[in-house]
């Protein structure tokens, strides 16, 4: 069993073992994130895009690290812990060389017109660990949706293939067919940005933006032996 369905009402949602990706969400008024696929750039490079997924342990570039884009959370393949109608809880344990003693656990609830997303993470090992994670949604567009509205303040879409960086711990945006609010803990530095490869717009909770590409971690970062920090973020319509 790859695809877990999750239901609250008439609101859907699927999450994949791979990557513990939630690769839809939708209810009576269709796409609230974009569905999962693979889209071909300009280049003629193959993307996946859509849904949403954790980024971890590190959101954008790994730097001197050497990991991945993103990290390695969304290309692990989780293990189902638990599961009801409307929730489900994956666990990973270990990942890439010198995250082996990382364990990591996501759940997702599912409410009528809302998903709550709770990453938790435990350094089992004899060192620190750097931890900067995300999540990484894809709300849908409509066709030619060229302007949104982030906290009041319009925004062409076209502005955001360069990231567009904001703080604080709840944001509102608002498209042509949706009003979305989202809140978060520990993950107040939010990435707005699209590719425009697809119909979908990106309002990324992260701990702190591309921090891994600065060769020192902030203390904040560090998870100490046997600590264990939790990081959420909710999506409402």
């Amino acid at each position: 069993m790859d695809s877990i369905e999750l239901w609250s009402g008439s609101t859907k949602a699927l999450v994949s073992l791979g990557g513990a990706w939630l690769t839809n969400l939708s209810d009576d008024d269709g796409d609230i994130l974009f569905p999962k696929r693979r889209l071909e750039a300009a280049d003629g490079t193959k993307k996946d895009r859509g849904g949403c997924h954790v980024c971890l342990p590190n959101f954008g570039p790994g730097g001197d690290s050497e990991l991945l884009q993103h990290g390695f959370g969304r290309t692990s393949l989780w293990t189902l812990d638990s599961q009801l109608i409307n929730t489900v809880t994956l666990t990973l344990d270990g990942g890439v060389v010198g995250y082996e003693r990382l364990s990591s656990t996501l759940t997702y609830t599912l409410a009528s017109r809302s998903m709550r997303m709770e990453l938790i993470v435990q350094n089992r090992g004899n060192r620190p660990l750097r931890v900067a994670p995300a999540f990484h949604p894809y709300f849908a567009l409509r066709a030619n949706e060229g302007r949104i509205t982030i906290d009041g303040e319009p925004i062409d879409i076209q502005d955001l293939e360069d990231t567009l960086f904001l703080q604080g711990e709840e944001k509102q945006l608002q498209l042509e067919r949706r009003t979305i609010r989202l809140a978060s803990k520990n993950l107040s530095t939010w990435a707005a940005w699209t590719d425009r490869i697809g119909e979908y717009v990106c309002l990324e909770p992260t701990y702190a933006g591309n921090s891994f590409l600065l060769p020192t971690p902030d203390s904040d970062e560090l998870l100490e032996l046997q600590d264990v920090r939790t990081y959420i973020a909710e999506i409402s319509w």
